[in-house]
């Protein structure tokens, strides 16, 4: 009866994302702006859908904790769909380090803790300060044991040997290619716009010859896809000259899932690529609405 308890908890966002829309005005206002300016939505009507649907996933993100520690097989075949696990495991039998290049895009907690019931021993890159957990049997939290926290510069030099030797011992690390941060960027067309997609972990890949797969997960009421895509390194056979390939290809695919559900994108509020380059041309794009309107 576990599947059904699940049921129950995936109805709470839903309620959240109602209070949440309705009472968080200025959030509200700032990615209504956001779905307009990125999606190009004029429809209101739309655009309230898609800013409760990123509300909804928030929802979700306060649920989640509780619900990793119970999450088994019986609760994939109920709720994960999984497409183009080929792909990882036919990197895994070339015995090569694969790392996972996906996107704020659903909920990614739930998809690489889906990946880790199934038997992968999935790494999380995290940027976040690492919390200890109270009462970890009923609460989830990323521990240092499945997780390289890259949030403490002092440390660098720690976590990029861990991520090094990760990869060359054939390991799998998942990591937000959508990330704001990074010093080497690569600079490529999204959502309408040119913006800046840090290139480190695409180094690191290379330098151990991994496999770089894309990896996109979705949530939609209850249910999550795990949607494995062709690695994209082509082999490494261009060396550095792949790199914007890379991203390239990463940032269309993404895109076409952002713009095919613009209500799972949580990038939408940061930190991340989109988030950084809305600061940086929110007012010029305001005082274009608002030249519009005065027309």
């Amino acid at each position: 009866m576990k599947w059904l308890l699940f049921k129950i908890v995936f109805i709470y966002p839903r309620i959240y994302s109602f209070f949440h829309y309705y009472r968080k005005k200025e959030w509200r206002k700032e990615f209504e702006d956001k779905a307009a300016l990125f999606y190009k939505q004029k429809d209101p009507q739309r655009i309230k859908k898609i800013v409760k649907g990123v509300s909804e996933l928030r929802g979700v993100r306060k649920v989640m904790r509780y619900l990793i520690p119970h999450m088994d097989m019986q609760f994939l075949k109920r709720f994960v769909n999984v497409e183009g696990i080929h792909h990882l495991d036919q990197a895994l039998n070339e015995k090569k380090g694969i790392l996972l290049m996906a996107g704020h895009i659903g909920v990614p907690h739930l998809a690489f803790n889906a990946l880790r019931v199934m038997g992968y021993d999935v790494i999380l890159l995290s940027g976040v300060t690492p919390k200890r957990p109270k009462h970890p049997t009923y609460r989830y939290y990323d521990t240092d044991g499945n997780t390289i926290f890259v949030h403490d510069p002092s440390l660098a030099e720690t976590y990029k040997k861990r991520i090094s030797d990760t990869l060359q011992s054939g390991g799998i690390i998942y990591y937000d290619a959508d990330a704001g941060e990074g010093r080497a960027s690569e600079e490529v067309a999204f959502l309408g716009a040119k913006m800046n997609f840090p290139t480190g972990m695409v180094y690191f890949a290379h330098q151990a010859e991994a496999t770089i797969i894309p990896f996109i997960h979705l949530y939609k009421r209850g249910k999550i896809s795990l949607i494995f895509k062709e690695p994209v390194n082509n082999h490494w056979r261009r060396g550095k000259a792949e790199y914007n390939t890379i991203i390239t290809e990463f940032a269309k695919l993404l895109e076409y899932y952002i713009l095919k559900y613009p209500e799972q994108y949580l990038g939408i509020y940061g930190p991340t690529v989109l988030s950084y380059y809305y600061r940086s041309h929110h007012k010029v794009h305001l005082q274009n609405v608002e030249e519009t309107k005065e027309e």
